[in-house]
């Protein structure tokens, strides 16, 4: 049973139609507010751990140990005056933030979360192929900040855009060979090999431990994707002022920020599923959603580890890296998958 059948269950009395529009409802309701409360503590907690880090304290003020500090920051942005841009491009420079934060939430929506107690399964939709509705929707989210760079009309915010760009075509094939190797030899094991639920249920050992060079590849891919240092270009602060999001205030600058750390969240536990055993774990048909929670809050710990310590590296060898290293890596994983799938019978 999945929450969607125990909220129906609640809302049974209504009717059949009624109760699982109401379910559904409900449902996505749950899904955003999950998202929204992951995404608060996530800023929170790279806060602090960024004051630890360079050795202050952080957030302290509002709230105990600052734990309110965020709804403090998202009041005041909701309350800042919203700057438009006098030689914009009206409907793009509206529009682009919430394609990027709608994408975002969408891309949750298609996640395996495992089980947890009477809720039973959390996973809000159910589809055979999974894998590439998620990435078909990470597609979609820079197109917003394409949107953006161009909308803006500023030299800086379009500079970022295309920057953006480049990064973005550069380490996302790699990532889909990754991505690929992986349903190679889940296909031996399931026909939904295309199916996050069915690759984490059905494996023997994490594919992290049997394609340990497509775990580095899609790691760093993921690290470029969600754009933090050292992969930062599309921002770039110290060059472009804060790039396709320089010309943004208020709540449309808010969205791009929380995407940032919704990209984190969201390529910790893409990672988790596809190489780490996602939400198997001991007692999984009782507490799977928390081990998922737990695999992915550590590697968001890594991914902000690896943010705070690395300096951002140029445009031209960003690149390089995608094409000239990656790339053939990914393509000797994709190799070796096929030996392991089929040579060794997988």
């Amino acid at each position: 049973m999945n929450i969607l059948h125990w909220i129906y269950g609640v809302l049974s009395f209504l009717g059949h139609d009624i109760g699982y529009a109401l379910a559904y409802i409900i449902e996505s309701i749950i899904l955003l507010i999950f998202v929204s409360v992951m995404l608060i503590f996530m800023i929170y907690l790279f806060r602090k751990y960024m004051a630890r880090v360079q050795q202050r304290i952080g957030p302290n003020r509002v709230g105990k140990f600052g734990s309110l500090q965020l709804i403090a920051d998202a009041l005041k942005l909701m309350g800042k005056e919203i700057i438009f841009p006098k030689e914009r491009d009206d409907l793009p420079y509206k529009v682009a933030p919430y394609i990027v934060f709608f994408g975002l939430i969408l891309a949750f929506a298609f996640l395996p979360y495992g089980n947890l107690s009477i809720f039973g399964n959390l996973t809000i939709t159910y589809s055979d192929v999974s894998i590439i509705f998620i990435f078909a929707i990470l597609a979609i989210m820079p197109i917003g900040e394409v949107l953006a760079g161009i909308g803006s009309h500023n030299k800086y915010a379009l500079m970022g855009a295309l920057r953006s760009v480049a990064k973005d075509v550069s380490f996302e094939v790699p990532m889909m060979l990754s991505v690929l190797a992986i349903v190679m030899m889940a296909s031996a094991r399931t026909p939904t090999s295309l199916s996050l639920e069915s690759i984490v249920t059905t494996e023997i050992l994490p594919y992290g431990i049997l394609e340990p060079i497509g775990l580095f590849v899609f790691f760093i891919a993921m690290i470029a994707r969600a754009s933090y240092a050292p992969f930062d270009m599309g921002e770039s602060d110290s060059e472009l002022v804060s790039g396709y999001s320089t010309e943004y205030t208020g709540m449309r600058f808010a969205l791009f920020y929380i995407g940032l750390f919704g990209s984190i969240f969201l390529g910790s536990l893409l990672i988790a599923l596809l190489y780490i055993g996602g939400f198997n774990g001991p007692f999984s048909s009782q507490i799977g959603f928390i081990w998922l929670m737990v695999k992915g809050l550590i590697l968001v710990l890594i991914s902000f580890t690896i943010w705070l310590s690395m300096p951002r590296i140029r445009i031209d060898r960003l690149v390089n890296a995608g094409w000239k290293y990656l790339l053939p890596i990914s393509f000797i994983n994709l190799v070796l998958a096929g030996v392991l799938t089929l040579g060794l019978g997988w």
